[in-house]
């Protein structure tokens, strides 16, 4: 990943972040077209350092966090999505997570720097 970002990159990574809420917030009802449109903005988001660190990193936390959520939902009744996908949670919500992920991860090297 690299940790020198211009600002050119630095205001994708904003919008897409800022667009990925926006989304969130508004579409969270429509499963297909929310996860269609967060597949574009993570594509961007992938395409800005082409990384295979954040490919990696989208795996296990789209796998791990999923699973754990998964089985929080279902013996914790800890809470319940109302339009659940797989595994009793939404498609895109894996892709929030990696959003989320590589936004405060650039946040985090921005501050550093």
């Amino acid at each position: 990943m690299n940790h020198k970002i211009s600002k050119g990159k630095q205001w994708v990574i904003w919008f897409v972040a800022i667009m990925a809420l926006i989304s969130v917030t508004m579409l969270w009802k429509h499963n297909s077209l929310l996860f269609i449109l967060l597949s574009i903005l993570s594509v961007n988001l992938l395409l800005i350092d082409k990384s295979i660190a954040e490919i990696k990193t989208f795996i296990f936390c789209a796998l791990f966090g999923a699973l754990s959520e998964s089985l929080v939902i279902r013996w914790g009744h800890a809470r319940e999505y109302h339009n659940p996908d797989i595994i009793n949670i939404p498609l895109w919500l894996f892709l929030l997570r990696w959003i989320a992920w590589v936004f405060m991860s650039k946040i985090h090297w921005f501050f550093m720097n």
